[in-house]
C-alpha cells in the first residue's frame, strides 16, 4: 500500500484535518444522482467489492450536523486509494435531448486532480464534456462494454496505487519450498538481462517470484492469503501475460528477425504459473473462478498447489531414489 502522507493544508481555510492520503482501501466515486446511471454504479460497486475494496459515493451518505464538504467529500477523496468519475451529462427530466453537466461531479473531479489522485474518468460515447475538462483523456464506454472496460481500468488502478504490493516472503524462510525448487530444477532468476527484467516486471508488483530452469515459473507464495486475494493476484498476472502476448503479436513481431521471433515464442512456451495456497482454502472453487475470469485470455499453464501437493512431489523424488 502507498505510504500515507498527512494532509497539512485545508483548501477552504479550516484547521488542518489530519487525514492521510491513500489510507483507506476505498475508491471514491463521483457520479450524478440520476437513475440513468444506475447500471454504471452497480457495476462499479460490484467490481470493487469483488476486489476487496469499498466504494464511496458521497450522495448516498448521510452525516447529520457535520460539514458535508469536509466529511463526505474532501476527506474521502484524500483517504481513497484511487478515484472514479462518471463525467456524463444528465438528461433533462422533461426534454431528454437537453444534456446538463453535473456541477457536483465537476467539483469532485477538480478536487481529485488538485490532490493528484489516481483518477479513472469515464465518459459515455457520444457525450460531450465541458470545455474546461474536455482536453483531459477519458475512458470512453458504451452500455455494452462498460463492465469490461471498468474491470480492466480498476485492475490497472490497483496496481498503480500499489495496493496489492506486500513484501515478498523470502524463499529461504521455507525449507519445503527450497526442496521443491531443487526437485524441479528451479532457481531464482537473475533479472539483469532485458528479457528477464521484462518478464519479472509482469509479476513482481503482484508478489510473484520469477524462477527458471527447465521451465520459467512465476511462483506465488500466497499460503497466507485469503481466496479473494489469491484469485485477484493470479487473474491479474494472467491478464498481464495475455496483454503482453497480444502486444508482441500485433506490434513487436514486426520489428524482429524471424530468428528472434522464434526465440520469444519459445520463451512463451516455457512459461508456467504456480501458486501455493493454504490447504484450508477451497482449491477447486478458486480454480473454477479464475478460469471464468480468464476464459477470454490466451493464458499460460497455471497450477494451484497446497503444502500437501508440494510434499507429495518431494516424496516422489525420494521414492525415485529408492533405498541406499
Amino acid at each position: 500500500m502507498a505510504e500515507a502522507k498527512i494532509n497539512e493544508s485545508c483548501i477552504i481555510g479550516l484547521p488542518t484535518c489530519g487525514y492521510a492520503y491513500n489510507s483507506s482501501r476505498m475508491a471514491f466515486i463521483a457520479t450524478p444522482a440520476d437513475e440513468e446511471f444506475t447500471l454504471e454504479l452497480e457495476v462499479l460497486q460490484s467490481l470493487l467489492s469483488d476486489k476487496g475494496y469499498e466504494s464511496y459515493i458521497a450522495l448516498q451518505r448521510l452525516d447529520p450536523a457535520k460539514l458535508a464538504f469536509c466529511t463526505k467529500i474532501c476527506s474521502k477523496i484524500i483517504t481513497s486509494q484511487f478515484c472514479i468519475a462518471l463525467l456524463n451529462s444528465s438528461s433533462h427530466k422533461d426534454h431528454k435531448e437537453i444534456q446538463i453537466p453535473n456541477p457536483n461531479v465537476h467539483l469532485e473531479y477538480g478536487l481529485m486532480l488538485a490532490f493528484k489522485k489516481l483518477v479513472l474518468p469515464f465518459q459515455r460515447e457520444g457525450d460531450g464534456l465541458a470545455f474546461n475538462i474536455s482536453p483531459l483523456d477519458t475512458i470512453l464506454y458504451t452500455k455494452g462494454n462498460f463492465k469490461d472496460k471498468a474491470d480492466r481500468a480498476i485492475d490497472t488502478a490497483i496496481l498503480e496505487a500499489g495496493t496489492t504490493s506486500r513484501p515478498t516472503r523470502a524463499l529461504t524462510s521455507n525449507e519445503t519450498i527450497i526442496k521443491y525448487m531443487a526437485v524441479r530444477g528451479l532457481t531464482v532468476t537473475n533479472v539483469s538481462s532485458d528479457d528477464a527484467s521484462a518478464l519479472y516486471r509482469l509479476g513482481s508488483p503482484l508478489g510473484f517470484l520469477l524462477l527458471n530452469g527447465p521451465e520459467i515459473v512465476y511462483f506465488g507464495l500466497f499460503d497466507r492469503e485469503d481466496s479473494k486475494e489469491v484469485m485477484f493476484r493470479l487473474k491479474l498476472l494472467l491478464q498481464n501475460l495475455h496483454q503482453a502476448k497480444q502486444k508482441f503479436d500485433a506490434e513487436t513481431v514486426k520489428t524482429l528477425t524471424p530468428e528472434r521471433v522464434a526465440y520469444y515464442y519459445g520463451l512463451w512456451d516455457q512459461l508456467r504459473v504456480e501458486v501455493l495456497i493454504s490447504k484450508e482454502l477451497d482449491k477447486d472453487r478458486i480454480q473454477q473462478r479464475v478460469q471464468e475470469l480468464t476464459n477470454d485470455m490466451e493464458t499460460v499453464p497455471w497450477t494451484l498447489l497446497t503444502e500437501d501437493d508440494v510434499l507429495a512431489r518431494i516424496d516422489q523424488e525420494y521414492k525415485d531414489i529408492g533405498d541406499v
